[in-house]
């Protein structure tokens, strides 16, 4: 997320708009609001709440990665959707089992879990719509790619890389940093290749 965001988003946003590094910093304090929630509060109910609140708005705004990715290239498009998909996989596990803690039932938990895959293609179809405006798709895409870049930003660091940090395994960091290398090449050999 971090290199898609660094290699990928903000120069294509920047090519658009010339103040897309503003939508960057917007995108990041979304996300730095939509969990804060979570790390004010320490009662159980209050954290499920503010879980499934911010679950819904990174969502939200995930779906809206998607689509305006997909504005800008497909091929940006493909590349944010297998990171958001690589992204969803240990996201969902974590909500799962904190959402089956909060609540205690799988009905429930099922249920919440039904609300935050419908925001994620609420976001994808409003991303759609707002690109099918002729003469606001260019700044309408850039200001997407911007935000998104700020969510994956803030993804990246306050999410990811303390989770990465706190594994015990020496090979973490060469993990970490080889991914990175890797997507670097590809994006070397991607933009050749264009």
């Amino acid at each position: 997320m971090l290199s898609i965001a660094l290699l990928d988003l903000i120069p294509d946003a920047q090519k658009d708009i010339g103040y897309s590094s503003l939508f960057v910093i917007i995108g990041f304090l979304i996300m730095y609001f939509v969990f804060l929630p979570t790390k004010l509060n320490d009662k159980s109910n209050g954290t499920g709440a503010g879980l499934t609140i911010g679950m819904i708005l990174h969502n939200l705004f995930e779906g809206l990665s998607i689509g305006f990715s997909y504005s800008g290239s497909v091929k940006l498009g493909i590349i944010v959707s297998i990171a958001l998909v690589i992204h969803k996989i240990p996201e969902g596990l974590s909500y799962t089992s904190a959402m089956l803690a909060f609540l205690n039932g799988r009905k429930k938990t099922t249920i919440y879990l039904i609300i935050q895959g419908i925001f994620t293609w609420l976001g994808a179809g409003i991303s759609v719509f707002l690109s099918e405006f002729k003469n606001l798709q260019e700044p309408i895409t850039a200001i997407g790619l911007s935000v998104t870049a700020g969510i994956f930003l803030y993804l990246s660091g306050s999410i990811l890389l303390p989770s990465i940090n706190q594994k015990p395994f020496k090979s973490t960091p060469f993990l970490f940093v080889s991914g990175i290398f890797l997507y670097l090449i590809l994006h070397t050999i991607s933009e050749t290749l264009s």
